[in-house]
């Protein structure tokens, strides 16, 4: 990877990359090459919509009034076609709150028994110390939620009141069972997703130190205009001032205490996201995505007679991905517009493309036309 020196007086030489977290995050020279190869790295499965929280920020507006749950069959066989596709990891991201689901131990089994990274994304509502300690034991990552360390903001954004403590106790169980005692500080197993916006700004620092310190790895979010949010969060989207400003303070504390170095203008905080050249997203209905708020699935102009066509239950997942309209996909950071396509970072960063297309289809841009859009995150 490399680095730059953006608005700082810090010589890079002797900085480090910082660390990744096990299944989800994989670097650009791993993304190149598997989508080079045609082979996939991870995939994101929705396994239910049933939820204990509300998040107002969700995409797929998940919540308690929802009660979808995935036979564990139906994602078993979507797992293994991935597997023989060259998936090293599977992103349990729920759509819900994947610990509900009534099968969701023999669904980490299953996965680690095919020699894959169970990563897990929970809120940690149910986080108690045997479910802990069954996940460590079966080689997953865990990634928990930390909106907030004030109370009252953690409740509003989770849409509960009265949750911010039981959060709090399952990241403290997921701990004690070990999820931070890595062997390689490179290589964690444990984080914690925020997600950006004007109404936690302010703790961003505090909350990345906290991560910084116990090896946990900070997945910084920024508040995305789709699903829930485009209802409930409007008001709260940051500029893009405001985000170059909380990205370089966060390089320079990652410079002068922990010596680690990064490209500033990428999605993910201290982390690239690449998922559109090496993953596919499989909604709780079988529709296929490049990412979670790339609602593909949602959009006339791709559907055919009525019907969004790309769906694991009518067609094979090697059939998608080798798809013309998941080519095209994969082979974005050849056909990006703006900054984006010109920039000196391209085999990096491509942006984020679900920003992009979240806000193109919301100003009337047709699908591919939004895809490959210039990020308006990006600050450079």
């Amino acid at each position: 990877m490399g680095y730059i020196s953006v608005e700082s007086d810090s010589d890079s030489s002797g900085y480090t990359a910082p660390p990744i977290l096990l299944g989800y995050t994989y670097e650009a020279g791993d993304a190149h090459k598997a989508r080079d190869m045609n082979n996939l790295l991870a995939i994101r499965v929705e396994t239910n919509t049933t939820c204990n929280l509300a998040c107002r920020y969700c995409y797929a507006q998940s919540g308690p009034g929802s009660h979808r749950i995935l036979d564990v069959d139906v994602l078993k066989d979507v797992i293994l076609q991935a597997s023989k596709m060259g998936a090293r990891s599977i992103v349990v991201i729920g759509g819900g709150e994947p610990t509900i689901h009534p099968d969701f131990r023999e669904l980490i089994a299953y996965i680690d028994s095919l020699g894959m990274i169970p990563m897990v994304f929970s809120n940690t509502m149910l986080m108690t110390k045997d479910l802990a300690g069954f996940l460590y034991e079966h080689n997953a990552s865990v990634m928990g939620k930390l909106d907030s360390l004030d109370p009252e903001v953690q409740d509003y954004l989770a849409g509960i009141p009265g949750v911010s403590a039981k959060i709090r106790k399952g990241l403290d169980n997921l701990i004690d069972a070990g999820f931070t005692d890595v062997e390689d500080d490179s290589r964690l197993r444990l984080g914690v997703s925020f997600v950006s916006n004007k109404m936690n700004l302010g703790e961003i620092e505090d909350i990345w130190n906290f991560c910084r310190s116990n090896k946990i790895f900070p997945n910084m979010e920024i508040l995305t205009p789709t699903g829930r949010a485009n209802e409930e969060l409007e008001a709260q989207l940051l500029t893009a001032d405001e985000i170059k400003d909380y990205k370089l303070k966060l390089l320079d504390i990652d410079r002068k205490e922990y010596g680690y170095d990064w490209l500033p203008y990428t999605p993910l905080t201290a982390s690239g996201c690449m998922q559109h050249l090496y993953s596919m997203y499989i909604t709780i209905d079988g529709d296929v995505r490049p990412c979670a708020p790339t609602k593909f699935d949602h959009h006339p102009d791709l559907q055919r007679n009525g019907v969004y066509p790309y769906n694991t239950n009518v067609m094979s997942l090697k059939d998608i991905y080798r798809s013309e309209l998941f080519t095209y996909v994969r082979e974005i950071d050849n056909v990006l517009e703006g900054k984006c396509g010109s920039c000196e970072h391209l085999n990096e960063c491509i942006g984020c493309r679900g920003y992009s297309y979240s806000v193109g289809v919301n100003q009337g841009l047709s699908p591919m036309k939004a895809l490959r859009t210039e990020c308006q995150q990006c600050f450079k």
